[in-house]
């Protein structure tokens, strides 16, 4: 089972690599952004930091659970759910009750979908703090299927060239990592909904026996989840 996941894993880089390679091609021939709303949250007054493998987490540190969203920008449930995230955010992390923990994997076909993960790990290498804004971004051009003006809207904002963003997505990792991670966890599409309880493993949320794990799980048991974690 383990030498499948590893060839399955290989099949799914080189297919992505190849994809990548003809998305950039549509980015350097595409025009200028259009223009971006503001984003959610001003995300410098919100805690931010990175797991030890790289995933971006936003909120508390102290706080006792982290809820883990793995989601792609590509995809059109991920898309409608992020007001649900936003929501999340607003009620539970802002006042530092939680933590959020974004993992970009494909549940897409999409050409753009480890490209649009790549500019987001990028804007925040070189320009630390603005993943959250980037991710915002993205999303919303995500929404209208605008995805090769979406370097040129991340360049203006964080004031970083298109060509370095482009330089260095050539070489970004924490989609395949993230990737790893679902995949060890037992992801199978996207949106899925996972918990960390004080810093500890993955789990599935389970309300009365009943697990889950799939799709995006609904605000109001979020809230019950975190208001229950001592």
């Amino acid at each position: 089972m383990k030498e499948t996941n590893n060839q399955t894993t290989l099949i799914v880089a080189v297919v992505a690599a190849v994809a990548v390679v003809a998305v950039i091609g549509v980015i350097l021939l595409g025009g200028g952004a259009g223009p971006a709303g503001a984003a959610a949250f001003d995300y410098s007054q919100i805690p931010q930091t990175r797991t030890e493998d790289g995933a971006f987490v936003l909120g508390n540190p102290a706080a006792p659970i982290t809820v883990v969203e793995f989601a792609d920008f590509t995809c059109p449930h991920c898309q409608d759910y992020e007001s649900t995230m936003e929501d999340f955010i607003r009620q539970f992390v802002v006042p530092g009750l939680a933590r959020f923990e974004y993992r970009m994997v494909g549940g897409t076909s999409s050409p753009y979908r480890e490209y649009m993960s790549a500019i987001a790990e990028c804007s925040d290498d070189l320009k630390p703090g603005s993943f959250w804004d980037s991710h915002d971004l993205i999303f919303e051009y995500a929404r209208a299927g605008r995805y090769e003006e979406v370097v040129g809207a991340i360049a203006e904002q964080t004031g970083v060239t298109k060509a370095a963003l482009i330089e260095c997505s050539s070489t970004a990792k924490q989609f395949m990592t993230d990737v790893n991670v679902g995949a060890a966890a037992g992801v199978q599409g996207t949106p899925a909904v996972m918990i960390r309880l004080n810093g500890g493993d993955l789990s599935w949320i389970n309300i009365g026996g009943q697990v889950l794990n799939r799709g995006g799980v609904p605000l109001e048991i979020l809230a019950t989840v975190v208001q229950s974690t001592p």
